[in-house]
């Protein structure tokens, strides 16, 4: 059994859904009963059920696509589609082409992701069908949807980018975007570089003031020899003078 609001917790929940058809009565469903806005459209108020039900702690509990994506903005646990991949887990905000909406209008979870430029997506509220009603269908499915233009399977992409929940195992672990990471790492990378092009300033400093300090020693060195010989030749020719007279 998956750990309590974990990845693969709500991911459990979510499989157990499918199949799952409204009715009898237009958009009723125990997703929207629980969210206390029954026979509504329901995509959302399903993932938002489906996060209670795994335990997940914290999440956008809303009914609206709109509502819950602006959180996930204003949280910074948002990823746009154009700059990163998804994950499981991620909620996957869709604005379909040509369907009379011009904004973000329906959401899925993102169960796996195919490496191809798509990903498997469990969605309420959508179509058996590719030629179906994707935002509105009526149904719990599994969908293969493409989220970068030039997928393989040549889907039409109509992600717009994703949310993520705090899952367990991942509270204190910020959401970093591919553009995130990458800033991070050019930022620590130009750390690191500052840091051995300071430290290698500092040592021709050091190696400079050792050399400025080896030659002031030799000469005084050579200079004190030099006056105890000629004090000692001094002492010698004064005592055979000496003995001389």
């Amino acid at each position: 059994m998956a750990t309590k609001g974990s990845v693969e917790a709500i991911i459990e929940v979510a499989k157990k859904e499918l199949g799952t058809i409204e009715g009898p009565k237009d958009n009723e469903t125990k997703y929207g009963a629980w969210m206390k806005v029954n026979f509504q459209p329901w995509c959302q108020s399903f993932v938002s059920w489906c996060a209670f039900t795994a335990g997940v702690a914290k999440f956008p509990k809303s009914a609206s696509t709109v509502a819950a994506s602006d959180q996930f903005k204003k949280e910074g646990r948002w990823a746009d589609a154009r700059n990163d991949d998804p994950t499981p887990g991620d909620w996957i905000y869709f604005d379909f082409p040509e369907d009379g909406v011009n904004r973000i209008s329906h959401v899925g979870l993102c169960i796996k992701n195919n490496g191809d430029g798509t990903i498997q997506v469990i969605e309420g509220n959508t179509s058996g069908t590719a030629k179906g009603d994707q935002r509105n269908g009526g149904m719990c499915v599994e969908k293969t949807r493409g989220y970068v233009k030039n997928n393989k399977k040549k889907l039409i992409n109509a992600v717009v980018g994703w949310g993520r929940p705090v899952y367990a195992g991942e509270e204190n672990a910020p959401l970093l975007s591919k553009v995130g990471s990458t800033d991070s790492a050019e930022t620590v990378n130009t750390t690191t570089l500052e840091g051995i092009a300071k430290a290698s300033a500092k040592k021709p400093a050091a190696k400079k003031a050792v050399a400025k300090k080896a030659p002031s020693k030799k000469p005084a060195q050579k200079t004190t020899t030099e006056t105890v010989n000629t004090t000692t030749l001094d002492g010698i020719l004064k005592a055979s003078a000496k003995k001389a007279k």
